[in-house]
């Protein structure tokens, strides 16, 4: 099934004992897109047997509230757990397709050591035009047991990041925020490449990764070598996780996400160059 399931496969198994369908839908952070939070959208209608799970509210770490990074190991298994997320459920994620919270949603879990979680193609738009209802009820939680398992690799520190900015680093930076919310900004960190997160993964098509002659294209317009570690950076956390999984289709060997992003990054007042 690689990182993503198709909506037949979600269907087929939505009934299966081991399969939690997480509705990934968030209140975006630390941007200028508006819109209903996840929460409201979730109650106004979800895949049936869904969970709720904000990337930010549910799942961030509370030392850091200047930027949305992933929740300490306690934390997290705690709130899985809570909602019947354990250790042998196949977890699947879906966002409104345009956004990619289902993938920060994944990333997350893959960090953890949570190998079976996948993102629904298409999402939303996706699950809605095959067509399958959606409920507006809330499933019953059988609470079960979720162990972290940290995977350290996917995920690079602002430490790391710094290394690479002061040229202390062989590894690649790419600078992946969405078009509308990189365009409040005129600075980057030093020594990032930008490739947009709109066309890594495409809204036109729910958010499904671009196909591969165009990330081929992307990558060798880029000059981005697929063999060396590259870590990925956008606002929050969200696009970058999005391209992590554009990347992992693209062949790329070695790829982690900036947790604190752009957010950490600025707070930090870390050094920064003019964008180009």
């Amino acid at each position: 099934m690689n990182d993503f399931v198709e909506v037949e496969w979600l269907a087929e198994h939505l009934g299966d004992e081991r399969v939690r369908v997480v509705d990934a839908r968030s209140t975006p952070h630390g941007g200028v897109v508006q819109m209903p939070s996840g929460k409201e959208q979730y109650a106004a209608g979800h895949i049936e047997g869904a969970v709720h799970l904000d990337y930010a509210d549910d799942l961030s770490d509370p030392a850091t509230p200047y930027a949305i990074r992933v929740a300490p190991p306690d934390r997290f298994a705690s709130v899985l757990a809570e909602h019947g997320i354990g250790d042998d459920a196949i977890v699947v994620a879906y966002d409104a397709g345009t956004i990619p919270f289902a993938a920060r949603i994944v990333w997350m879990l893959r960090y953890y050591g949570h190998e079976a979680a996948y993102v629904l193609a298409g999402g939303l738009p996706a699950w809605t035009a095959a067509p399958h209802p959606l409920s507006t009820d809330a499933p019953a939680i059988v609470p079960a047991t979720f162990t972290p398992r940290l995977h350290p690799a996917l995920r690079a520190t602002r430490d790391e990041v710094l290394s690479i900015a002061e040229g202390r680093s062989a590894a690649q930076l790419l600078e992946t925020q969405r078009d509308q919310t990189y365009a409040q900004r005129d600075r980057d960190i030093a020594r990032a490449v930008r490739l947009s997160g709109n066309l890594l993964l495409e809204d036109a098509r729910g958010g499904r990764v671009a196909d591969d002659a165009t990330l081929q294209r992307l990558v060798h317009e880029t000059g981005l070598d697929l063999h060396a570690r590259t870590v990925v950076s956008c606002g929050s956390g969200v696009s970058a996780s999005g391209a992590w999984l554009a990347l992992r289709a693209a062949g790329f060997d070695d790829v982690a996400v900036y947790d604190g992003s752009w957010m950490e990054w600025e707070h930090d007042a870390l050094p920064t160059v003019p964008k180009n």
